[in-house]
C-alpha cells in the first residue's frame, strides 16, 4: 500500500463542514450545521456540532454549534473541548476492542442521538454530531486521521500532496463496491468531490479551486475543471493557493464517499444514504428512528482477520433531551449514548463505570462552548458592546451553576491544542467596568438571545437573562429553536447571540471557513459573520503550512485578536461523554492499515466499525 506522501503531523483534529456546526449541546453549545461547511456546534445544555469536519455545526450538548464541518471550515462544522491530553477517567481497556478471540458476532446495538438529522444529501445538510455519527456508520471517508494527528489513507489506496499544498492526488482502492452493488472506482470518487463542491454549503470549502469553483464569485468555474479523473483513475484536485488541511477534511465530513446512484437521485433531499460504510441505511422514521443493518460486502477486516462489521445492525433514536437520554440508559433501554451536558460527566465518568460500564476514551482537542454575537448587527457590531457585556458576564458563576467541572475557556482553542494561551487577553468579569462602558455608549433596549429547545438550555439562557439584568441592567429575551432551525438561522444570520459549540479541530487552519471573511456574507460557514484583515492573513497562514511549531505561532496571534475584539464570549471548553453498558466492546476502534492506533473520540463522534456485543 502506498501511504501519504506528506504527513501533516500536528493534532489535527476531524471537525468538518459546515452542517457539521453545532449550536447547541446537552448544557450550553451543540447547535450549528458541521459538515456542509465546517463542523459546529451550539452551546447550551443540548443545544446544537457544522465538522465538523464541517460541520459539526456544533454551543454545549443541544445548543447549535457541530460538530459544521470541520471541513467547510470543517468539516471542517458538524463542527467544534480542551481539558488534559489524559483519557477520560471512566473510560476502559475493553474500548480497545478486547482480545480478538473474544470477539462474538451479532446483536443490534441502540445508540442515542442528541437530534434528528434533517437530510443525508451532505453538500448543503446541517450534518452535526448526530448526523455525524449515523453517516460514518454508512459511509466511509476518503482519509483518516491517526493518534498522532497524522493524514493516512483509509478508503483511498493513497493519497498524496505537492510540496506547496496546491496539488492533490487521490487513488481509489480496487474491489470496493457501493451498498447499491456498482463500484467504488475513480469516477465515483471524482463524482462525489464535484457534487461537494458545488453544493451550497460544502462548497465553501472548494472556493479556491484552481480553475474556478461555483461558489467563488470572484472566480466563477466548473468544478470539473480542477477535480479530474485521470487516464490510470486517479483523481487530481488542483487549488489555485495552498491547502494544507485538505487530508483532513477529506477525513471528516468531506470525504464521505457516496453512489453515484444517490447523487443522481431527484429526491435525494430525503432519501437514505447509499454509500460503501460497514452498514446499510435501510430506514428512517423521523424523529423516530434511523435503522441501518450489516453490509455482507463491506471490504475491511476486522484486527481478528474477520470480515466486519460484527453486529447485524444499529438503531440511531434521536432523543433531544438530556435527561432523557440519562435516564433511558440508566434503565438499560439503550446501549451508547452522546452527552456534552457539563452535570452529567461526574455521574458517566465514576458512578456509570464503576457499575462496570464504560465511557469512550476522548481525543484531547476539545470544542469550545460558547455565546457567538453577530458582528454585522445591531447590538453587536459595536465592539464595545460586545466588551460590555463580556464585563458584565461572570463566567465562573456560569461555570458553578451550568458546567460544574468543566474549565474556562478564554480562546478558541483547548489547553493541548496549537494556539492555546492560558490568557489572551479576554475581559474578566468586571460590574464596574461593565456598568461604566454602557453608562458611556448606551444600553440596548433588548438582547435577544437565542438557543435549542432543550429545558436545559433554558436554564442556561435564564441565568445568563437573570446575571446580565442583575449585573448591568440589561433586558434578555429568549427564543428556542429546533437545532436545525438554529443552524439554519446562523447560516443566514439571523440572530443576535447564540449558545454555541464548536471549534476543537487541533488545528488552526481547520476554522478557516468559520472565521474568514471571504464566508462572512449571504449564506454563510462564517456565522458570526467576523470581518477582519488581520484574521483573513493568519488563516491564510495556517493554510500555507504543516509545521507544528508555526502553526501554535499563528494559533497564539489568533487567539489574542479574538480576545482583543471579544468576537465570540468564550465560556468552557466542552467534555463529551459516550457511556456504554456492559457488554459493549470496540466502539472508536478503527484497525489501520499502517499499524498505527486511530484518533480518539472527537466532539462526541464515535466510530462503530468494529463493534461488538456480548451475548
Amino acid at each position: 500500500m502506498k501511504y501519504s506522501a506528506r504527513r501533516v503531523a500536528t493534532l489535527l483534529v476531524a471537525g468538518t463542514m459546515i452542517a457539521a456546526s453545532c449550536g447547541g449541546s446537552d448544557d450550553a453549545s451543540d447547535s450549528g450545521p458541521e459538515d456542509a461547511g465546517p463542523e459546529t456546534e451550539t452551546t447550551g445544555a443540548d443545544t446544537t456540532d457544522a465538522d465538523t469536519e464541517s460541520t459539526d455545526t456544533d454551543a454545549t450538548d443541544d445548543a447549535a454549534t457541530d460538530d459544521a464541518d470541520d471541513d467547510a471550515a470543517t468539516d471542517e462544522s458538524d463542527a467544534g473541548d480542551a481539558t488534559d491530553d489524559e483519557t477520560t477517567d471512566g473510560a476502559t481497556p475493553e474500548d480497545d476492542g478486547a482480545d480478538a478471540a473474544d470477539i462474538e458476532r451479532g446483536g443490534t446495538l441502540t445508540y442515542l442521538l442528541e437530534a434528528e438529522s434533517d437530510t443525508w444529501d451532505i453538500p448543503g445538510a446541517n450534518c452535526a454530531v448526530s448526523c455525524i455519527t449515523v453517516m460514518n456508520a454508512v459511509a466511509d471517508t476518503m482519509t483518516t486521521v491517526n493518534e498522532d494527528g497524522e493524514v493516512e489513507p483509509f478508503l483511498l489506496e493513497s493519497f498524496e500532496a505537492n510540496d506547496d499544498f496546491t496539488e492533490f492526488t487521490l487513488v481509489m482502492r480496487d474491489g470496493v463496491t457501493f451498498h447499491d452493488g456498482t463500484p467504488a472506482d475513480g469516477a465515483a470518487v471524482q463524482r462525489t468531490l464535484i457534487e461537494m463542491a458545488s453544493g451550497v454549503l460544502a462548497g465553501q470549502t472548494y472556493f479556491d479551486l484552481a480553475n474556478g469553483a461555483p461558489n467563488n464569485p470572484d472566480n466563477p468555474g466548473d468544478a470539473a475543471d480542477s477535480i479530474v479523473l485521470n487516464d490510470d483513475g486517479s483523481v487530481t484536485v488542483s487549488f489555485a493557493n495552498p491547502y494544507s488541511t485538505y487530508g483532513i477534511f477529506l477525513a471528516n465530513r468531506g470525504g464521505w464517499l457516496v453512489a453515484p446512484s444517490f447523487w443522481d437521485d431527484p429526491d435525494r433531499a430525503g432519501a437514505l444514504m447509499v454509500a460503501t460504510g460497514p452498514f446499510i441505511m435501510t430506514n428512517q422514521i423521523r424523529g423516530e428512528v434511523t435503522e441501518v443493518v450489516a453490509n455482507p460486502d463491506y471490504w475491511r477486516d476486522g484486527a481478528d482477520g474477520e470480515p466486519l462489521p460484527y453486529l447485524d445492525g444499529v438503531n440511531f433514536r434521536p432523543v433531544p433531551d438530556v435527561s432523557t437520554r440519562r435516564a433511558t440508559m440508566e434503565a438499560g433501554d439503550a446501549d451508547v449514548n452522546m452527552d456534552s451536558f457539563g452535570e452529567n460527566q461526574e455521574f458517566w465518568n465514576n458512578e456509570w463505570v464503576e457499575a462496570g460500564n464504560g465511557v469512550v476514551d476522548e481525543d484531547p482537542a476539545r470544542e469550545v462552548s460558547y455565546l457567538m454575537f453577530n458582528n454585522s448587527k445591531p447590538p453587536f457590531d459595536d465592539p464595545q458592546v460586545r466588551r460590555a457585556l463580556a464585563l458584565c458576564t461572570d463566567r465562573n458563576e456560569y461555570l458553578t451553576f451550568r458546567e460544574p467541572g468543566n474549565d474556562l475557556a478564554n480562546g478558541p482553542f483547548a489547553e493541548g491544542s496549537p494556539g492555546y494561551l492560558e490568557d489572551p487577553g479576554f475581559p474578566q468579569f468586571d460590574v464596574d467596568a461593565g456598568n461604566a462602558l454602557f453608562d458611556e455608549i448606551g444600553r440596548p433596549d433588548v438582547i435577544n438571545y437565542g438557543t435549542t429547545n432543550v429545558p436545559a438550555n433554558l436554564i442556561t439562557a435564564e441565568l445568563f437573562a437573570d446575571m446580565w439584568n442583575r449585573n448591568c441592567g440589561l433586558n434578555v429575551a429568549i427564543d428556542q429553536f429546533e437545532q436545525a432551525e438554529l443552524i439554519t438561522k446562523a447560516i443566514t444570520g439571523d440572530f443576535e447571540v447564540f449558545a454555541w459549540r464548536n471549534h476543537g479541530q487541533g488545528h488552526p487552519g481547520m476554522e478557516y471557513v468559520w472565521w474568514h471573511s471571504q464566508f462572512s456574507t449571504g449564506l454563510a460557514l462564517n456565522f458570526g459573520r467576523i470581518v477582519d484583515p488581520e484574521l483573513d492573513d493568519l488563516l491564510e497562514q495556517s493554510w500555507a503550512t504543516a509545521d507544528a511549531d508555526e502553526l501554535d505561532a499563528i494559533g497564539q496571534d489568533i487567539n489574542v485578536l479574538f480576545a482583543e475584539n471579544v468576537y465570540n464570549m468564550w465560556l468552557n471548553t466542552t467534555e463529551w461523554a459516550n457511556p456504554y453498558r456492559q457488554g459493549v466492546h470496540g466502539l472508536q476502534h478503527l484497525t489501520l492499515e499502517s499499524g498505527n492506533p486511530n484518533q480518539q473520540s472527537i466532539a462526541g463522534r464515535v466510530e462503530l466499525d468494529e463493534a461488538w456485543v456480548e451475548s
